[in-house]
């Protein structure tokens, strides 16, 4: 059984270490990417329109960067540990002007009332590590990049199963998540998510244990500009900055976890207003 183990995790480590070196040798200015000089028009970037389409740019990337839940409300108990590679597709509710900004609408025409088409779609790959505490604790770290862009994220959160063991209620429990988009140039994001899970475990034949949840997940970001170059006319560019906003989303999220004595397979659907997601993941309990 140790053998087994072990060439278990030998053969999951080095899956993860050659998507590391994918992930790393295909980061480039794709799609995704954004520049924020495309929201000032003629060199304005304080109008009432520029500075609406900074917040909610800003609120939708937070959204598609944050992680998904990926988890049952049950920790993995005092001396567990897991590691998971999770993947989740984005879809955009609404085309908006603020599209303009992403370097797939970078060189394209409005429509007649003045939006841009959003993205097909959004896919971010993910490294995700939890690792459990004694008094039903558990923490968790997390690695993100959001396909066909530079742009990256990285965070970290606690949790607490505050009815778990109690056999005669499923189990509950809250987590307090914190994090900050990368590889963006001209923009600074932190993410601040607070949110509440319930779980109830059933067991296969004593082989399986399958876990359906669901959730309430409150996104708050924080989201500003570097100093940027707008172009003014005749060849001259000024500096300029969008200020901090203060973004506040709702999101709801349902999801079913399959467990074996070391496999982890999760499939997880999230809804919001401006953004709805579809998740998998695929892991190792130890």
């Amino acid at each position: 059984m140790e053998h087994k183990l072990l060439s278990f995790r030998q053969l999951f480590f080095t899956l993860l270490a050659v998507s590391s070196l994918f992930l790393a040798g295909t980061a480039f200015a794709g799609n995704n990417d954004f520049k924020l000089a495309r929201l000032c028009t003629g060199g304005d970037c304080a109008s009432a329109q520029a500075l609406s389409d900074f917040k909610d740019l800003s609120k939708v990337y937070s959204s598609l960067l944050a992680p998904m839940h990926f988890q049952p409300a049950a920790t993995l108990g005092q001396e567990g540990f897991e590691i998971g590679v999770e993947s989740k597709l984005s879809f955009s509710t609404e085309d908006a002007s603020y599209w303009k900004a992403t370097n797939k609408n970078g060189d394209k025409e409005p429509s007649a009332d003045g939006k841009y088409a959003a993205p097909d779609v959004f896919a971010t790959v993910q490294l995700h590590m939890r690792k459990g505490l004694p008094f039903s604790f558990e923490v968790e770290g997390v690695f993100n990049w959001l396909a066909d862009s530079e742009i990256f994220y990285v965070g970290a959160g606690v949790r607490w199963a505050f009815t778990e063991g109690w056999w005669f209620m499923p189990d509950i429990s809250v987590r307090a998540h914190v994090g900050t988009m990368v590889g963006a140039a001209e923009m600074s994001l932190i993410n601040v998510n607070m949110d509440i899970a319930i779980s109830y475990t059933w067991g296969l034949g004593g082989i399986v244990a399958f876990t359906p949840y669901a959730g309430y997940s409150l996104l708050t970001s924080w989201a500003s500009s570097r100093p940027i170059l707008v172009a003014t006319g005749a060849g001259t560019q000024m500096e300029s900055v969008f200020n901090r906003v203060n973004n506040h989303l709702s999101r709801g999220f349902v999801g079913l976890e399959f467990k074996g004595d070391f496999f982890v397979f999760d499939v997880e659907g999230e809804f919001g207003k401006q953004v709805m997601s579809l998740g998998v993941k695929i892991g190792a309990a130890f």
